[in-house]
């Protein structure tokens, strides 16, 4: 697939994707940024088919990126539910690796691997574990296991994107019905909610860089 193919793709399905849609344009222009090869990891597989508002179709994005960027560039995406990479496997190419498992194991033996193949990974895409917005701790743990499950193949340019990570803050109702911050002092920053709560509090401690944040997050600058 051509650079022009795999961006004609793009825009003609971009307005289905709702808040995703700036965020995996981002991640698209960063990553044509990197060198070939272009290896994804995933955790959270495509699940149903043509459900781009609801899940985004992230592996199916992935692997017509990964076909455009061709030289060895490759997808790999695991799911603990075998309906859902059941169904992966019936939309995506055979250029995406599709592994029915817990994402946390098999993050450790993938980052074994790829330790002694030299394998450069490119982007991680973090999204295996729904979140419950009343309570998100349990997905914010199970986000952070899969970060530090990975933390020895990450590379100062490698990006970590979690998926419903919307920036979160306390607000106030002025009279004209407008919302606005409280100031600063008086109650915490913004920060970074859902999924991604407990990988930004690491990455903030561990000298990383917040690159973006729309409803998906990304980081850089790990290692």
């Amino acid at each position: 697939m051509s650079e022009n193919n795999f961006y004609s793709f793009f825009e003609q399905i971009s307005s289905k994707l709702g808040v995703r849609e700036r965020s995996f344009r981002k991640i698209f222009n960063y990553l044509d940024k990197m060198p070939d090869p272009i290896i994804i990891v995933e955790t959270g597989c495509l699940r149903i088919k043509d459900n781009f508002s609801g899940d985004g179709q992230s592996t199916l994005l992935f692997d017509k990126y990964a076909q455009h960027r061709s030289n060895g560039s490759k997808v790999y995406t695991v799911d603990i539910n075998p309906d859902a990479t059941k169904i992966c496997e019936e939309v995506v190419s055979k250029n995406v690796s599709i592994t029915t498992g817990d994402s946390v194991k098999y993050l450790n033996e993938l980052s074994k691997k790829f330790n002694e193949d030299k394998i450069k990974v490119s982007f991680f895409y973090l999204d295996s574990f729904d979140v419950d917005w009343r309570s998100p701790e349990p997905s914010c743990e199970h986000h952070l296991k899969e970060l530090t499950s990975i933390k020895n193949i990450l590379y100062k340019d490698t990006l970590v994107v979690v998926d419903d990570s919307p920036i979160i803050g306390y607000l106030e109702q002025r009279k004209e019905g407008i919302l606005d911050l409280v100031p600063f002092g008086l109650v915490p920053k913004p920060t970074i909610s859902g999924k991604g709560t407990l990988v930004h509090q690491y990455a903030m401690d561990t000298g990383a860089k917040l690159l973006y944040s729309n409803y998906q997050s990304g980081w850089i600058g790990f290692n």
